[in-house]
């Protein structure tokens, strides 16, 4: 077989595993995942069920390729917006006068609004993908308990680079960041994401609960608490750490070396 054969039979295959993700995805935004069968992914893209197999072993493995596909244009969208953010934060920053040598230090350090506003785009590209979301919420627990090696690596590599990428970018936005310090971040944004996620996915009996008027304490809004988690995980991040006088350095100083040492009782 040529080369160019070879290449446009890779092509092919490609193409067919793009529109298996694309009618994966589709059926889920009309059905709940549990009731989506590799069936009916056949029938809307017109292929033999044993073909869809062929490309992906479970049904688990095709979502996770879908989880991958929605993830990698929500990274996108999020470092567009994260790029002129801080590109605008810089344009403010220059705009201002120069800060005398006392207070150069303070301006250097990123500051609540600027924590305040890449929470809102976190948290508003977030909500604006519920699917996704409710897809996020089922990754641990059902989406990665059924798939090959491969597939699980092949999806983490994939989201590792991402979140490497966009923490750096978080980095530059919210300069009292230390390098590496983003992606940690973004990971712990993402257990927030899923938790939260659940909470508000109750079952039916549940949500009638809910209703009722004593309940309302779990009545709980998904984009608002997300926005207003992110913000305090960020705010926390960029917060100057617990100094010795925090801590209760002046009750030890009081105090001999063997007094410390000494166990209480």
């Amino acid at each position: 077989m040529s080369s160019t054969r070879r290449a446009r039979k890779e092509e092919q295959k490609e193409e067919r595993r793009r529109l298996i993700i694309d009618a994966a995805w589709q059926l889920f935004q009309e059905t709940p995942f549990i009731e989506v069968t590799m069936a009916q992914v056949a029938e809307r893209t017109r292929l033999a069920k044993g073909t869809l197999y062929l490309y992906f072993t479970t049904k688990e493995e095709l979502f996770l390729a879908v989880v991958d596909q929605e993830l990698a244009k929500w990274f996108h969208e999020v470092e567009f917006r994260l790029t002129h953010f801080g590109a605008s934060q810089g344009e403010a920053t220059a705009a201002r006068p120069r800060p005398s040598r006392a207070r150069r230090g303070a301006s250097a350090a990123s500051t609540p609004d600027a924590a305040a506003g890449i929470a809102s785009i976190l948290s508003t590209t977030l909500v604006a993908r519920d699917a996704m979301t409710r897809l996020l919420s089922i990754l641990h627990s059902v989406l990665e308990q059924n798939v090959s090696y491969e597939a699980a690596l092949r999806f983490k590599l994939s989201l590792l680079a991402h979140v490497e990428r966009t923490g750096a970018l978080l980095e530059r936005c919210l300069p009292s960041l230390t390098p590496g310090q983003g992606g940690p971040i973004l990971v712990r944004m993402y257990a927030l994401l899923i938790g939260m996620r659940q909470v508000c996915d109750p079952s039916d009996v549940i949500r009638d609960i809910r209703s009722r008027p004593e309940m309302g304490l779990f009545r709980i809004n998904f984009g608002e608490e997300i926005r207003a988690s992110f913000a305090i995980l960020l705010s926390g991040a960029i917060a100057p750490p617990l100094g010795s006088e925090r801590l209760g350095a002046p009750v030890l100083r009081g105090m001999t070396s063997v007094e410390r040492r000494r166990p209480e009782g």
